[in-house]
């Protein structure tokens, strides 16, 4: 991170690359990892911080995700997003559970009807 973002404009940029697509919440949330101490320093106790830990972790869809992220927060204390944290741990639960049951007829319905 430099100076050519400014720094209460820096979450908006990372929530937009969380929002680009699988790859691009997988190489989000490494890059929040990797600069978590930063973004704790910066953010921690406001708004900001709790918005970056739900555009970062909500949206995964699978258990092991789910167990990473977990972990790391285990490690990795966050009180003053601890709320965004359980919250985003339960969407994962629900978006993996809703793919296990789902998945497959989905799919099914989106290759019939040519998508």
């Amino acid at each position: 991170m430099g100076d050519k973002v400014r720094s209460n404009d820096t979450p908006f940029v990372i929530s937009s690359c969380a929002a680009s697509g699988a790859d691009g919440r997988v190489q989000t949330w490494s890059f929040v990892k990797k600069n978590y101490s930063t973004f704790l320093d910066r953010y921690a106790g406001g708004f900001m911080f709790q918005r970056l830990i739900q555009v970062t972790c909500a949206d995964f869809t699978d258990m092991e995700k789910h167990k990473e992220i977990e972990e790391f927060f285990n490690q990795n204390k966050a009180p003053s997003a601890e709320r965004a944290v359980k919250q985003s741990l339960e969407s994962i639960r629900v978006r993996s559970a809703w793919l296990e049951r789902d998945g497959e007829s989905v799919a099914e319905w989106f290759n019939k009807n040519g998508f």
